[in-house]
């Protein structure tokens, strides 16, 4: 009789199998990145992200160390302090999100897991200041409303019920290039949003119990970005040229009043922002022209730990530079 629930040891393997799915593929991943700048590392930056966690959720399995509340605080956790990029940051707060609604129940059933969905889709919008559809939002929250439809149709197998959601998801996801132009220009899907359907179908695998060998190669009904699609997406395109990183510490609390400041200055300096608060941490991700700016505000709130910034335009051209020696 197949079980219809899943436990820490099942959740566990799920996530672990996504996180192995999600790296084999990050090359590809990568190929596809035009949106929001067209520098070439969503794929990276959301393996990074989920490999943070998938380091303590591996551990915690191998001494049997497993139960919900623990599990749940590893992928939260770890994959906000991972975080990179705007898709990381992003894939972090569907973690986080789906972590929070499950954290307190020994097993998820399907009700739950339509309730998780919903928390992480919702938590993952908070976080970000502009959200755009036609991105990782877009199929996340396709992938939220299949699961309430079809928990609210009173499906039973679980089995079944997985399976259909990441087939909805991955049909909104195949439909991102009529939501954005920049992705129809350059001929393919969100990138951000096709690693979140390697993270989801790598999971289900692993809940199937296929043996799972994980290939770099790139599935076969791809679309990939041609050197002659990217040259067309020029530097021009990015108005802010610094991807800028890092957590605050925080010395005090840190406010609703101190968040909504805070995204205030960013937006003034720059976009694609997203400020999660969470415990003593606080992560940041903005795009600007002068990170200095965005450091020194910082400062005023806490230390600054997990810095980086990476000149985005410098990153295109080299982009193109191996795409024209393909």
């Amino acid at each position: 009789m197949a079980v219809n629930t899943i436990d820490a040891k099942m959740l566990a393997k799920m996530f672990l199998a996504g996180a192995k799915n999600l790296e084999s593929k990050k090359e590809w991943i990568n190929e596809l990145n035009v949106f929001p700048v067209p520098d070439g590392d969503t794929g990276t930056n959301m393996t990074l992200t989920i490999m943070s966690a998938a380091k303590d959720v591996a551990a915690m399995n191998a001494n049997n160390d497993l139960d919900m509340k623990s599990l749940a605080k590893a992928i939260s956790s770890g994959s906000l302090r991972g975080a990179r990029g705007n898709s990381g940051v992003i894939l972090s707060q569907l973690f986080r999100g789906f972590t929070k609604a499950i954290r307190d129940y020994d097993t998820i059933d399907i009700p739950l897991l339509a309730e998780a969905c919903e928390k992480a889709v919702e938590t993952a919008y908070k976080a970000v200041m502009k959200p755009k559809e036609g991105t990782i939002l877009t199929v996340a929250k396709s992938a939220s409303l299949k699961a309430r439809e079809l928990a609210d149709a009173g499906e039973t197998d679980l089995e079944k019920y997985i399976g259909d959601i990441i087939e909805r998801a991955d049909y909104v996801l195949s439909q991102t290039p009529e939501m954005l132009p920049v992705l129809k220009q350059a001929g393919v899907v969100d990138s951000g949003g096709q690693g979140l359907m390697q993270v989801l179908k790598g999971a289900y695998d692993g809940y199937l119990g296929k043996e799972i060998t994980f290939t770099a190669e790139k599935p076969a009904a791809s679309r990939t970005v041609t050197g002659a699609a990217n040259d067309e997406i020029d530097t021009a395109d990015i108005k802010f040229g610094y991807c800028t990183e890092f957590i605050i510490m925080t010395s005090r609390a840190f406010t609703h009043e101190d968040e909504k400041e805070f995204k205030a200055f960013l937006s003034s300096i720059g976009d694609s922002i997203v400020c999660v608060a969470d415990d003593e941490l606080v992560k940041v991700h903005v795009h600007t022209n002068d990170p200095g700016l965005a450091i020194q505000k910082a400062l005023t709130y806490g230390q600054l730990t997990s810095m980086k910034i990476d000149n985005m335009r410098e990153e295109h051209h080299e982009r193109l530079f191996k795409d024209a020696q393909k």
